[in-house]
């Protein structure tokens, strides 16, 4: 794509100045269009418990909006260019696609849908997206809302993949076969096979691990065969939901992970010889709990370590405060499991 020059703007400004002056005018409200679309779509995503990585928005530049009205030479630029405010939703798995479309289709008024996968033609490379032109919809009301009705905001709906895909697309800038070197054209389409394959995959990934997070919870009837299982990530957060079932997991899935990290940096690797170390600081960790409960089932596993491992509450990421308490209760281990 051919970059608009600082004579062409300055000659756009001569021959249109009315409709450069209108641009400059409206874009705040296309701003606040971004800003308001992207705000809906990540509260209903995160209230309907789906993983995305990303909600971004722009709003088209002046240099941007000038270079469509000279390539494309637009009688009526404001009807016919429908990017002048764009939102991104990036999500992890394609099963999730329908999901978020219905979120996207009850919030706001569609005036199109294209399914790029859909309409791509054979001798097209690529990974297609969800693209949508939409009104802000009528459940969305109150008066923030009431200069953007009539504004159309396009909606691009992607995978991870599809979207590093289009970066790179756009990077490269072939559109078609005929547009790629032939010793390349091979490549290019492996790839594309590749990225397609790979959401696929993903998609697997997370339904085998969503059966085995349920058979893991299935043991839980049964104390034995439950701490008999490895020690993973997935099996050390249902232990401590089990373990603690009065008290929220963790406050972040980092928490959790970080916790996780510590057991399995001191050798511990089936659920039974978490709960010994959990069953060997019944004492130090009652008595702490006097002076300040732990909110968190993790954080009771964090404090079990510490006072199972010396080397972890010396310097792991504990206030002086905390690191005091953990301190004073030290000697309350029994004999045979103290260290250090």
């Amino acid at each position: 794509m051919t970059k608009l020059r600082d004579d062409d703007l300055a000659r756009l400004w001569r021959e249109q100045p009315a409709t450069i002056r209108k641009f400059v005018e409206i874009r705040p409200q296309y701003e606040q269009l971004c800003a308001e679309a992207s705000y809906i779509l990540e509260k209903r995503i995160h209230s309907a418990g789906i993983e995305i990585s990303s909600v971004t928005s722009r709003t088209k530049s002046l240099r941007s909006f000038a270079e469509k009205l000279v390539r494309k030479a637009h009688r009526e630029p404001f009807d016919e260019i429908t990017d002048l405010a764009g939102v991104r939703v990036v999500y992890l798995y394609k099963a999730d696609r329908k999901a978020i479309e219905e979120i996207i289709e009850a919030e706001f008024d569609i005036i199109e849908r294209v399914d790029k996968i859909e309409v791509r033609e054979p001798n097209e490379f690529g990974y297609g997206a969800l693209h949508y032109l939409a009104r802000v919809g009528r459940k969305s009301s109150g008066a923030r809302y009431d200069d953007l009705r009539d504004l159309v905001c396009e909606i691009q709906v992607r995978t991870v993949l599809q979207d590093a895909w289009a970066i790179i697309d756009h990077h490269l800038a072939y559109k078609q076969e005929g547009d790629v070197p032939k010793h390349l054209i091979r490549k290019l389409n492996s790839l594309s096979g590749l990225f397609e394959t790979a959401d696929d995959q993903f998609d697997q990934i997370r339904s085998e691990r969503e059966d085995y997070v349920r058979a893991v919870r299935g043991k839980k009837s049964n104390r034995g065969r439950f701490l008999e299982q490895e020690l993973n990530l997935d099996t050390f957060r249902e232990y401590a939901s089990w373990k603690f079932k009065d008290k929220p997991l963790h406050y972040s899935d980092t928490h959790s992970l970080k916790i996780f990290r510590v057991a399995q940096e001191h050798g511990l690797k089936t659920l039974s010889e978490l709960d010994r170390v959990l069953q060997s600081t019944r004492k130090p960790r009652a008595a702490a709990a006097k002076d300040k409960r732990t909110q968190y089932a993790v954080a009771e596993i964090a404090r079990a370590l510490a006072f199972a491992f010396p080397d972890y509450r010396k310097s792991g990421p504990w206030t002086d405060e905390n690191r005091a308490r953990l301190d004073k209760f030290a000697h309350l281990m029994p004999k045979r499991d103290r260290a250090g």
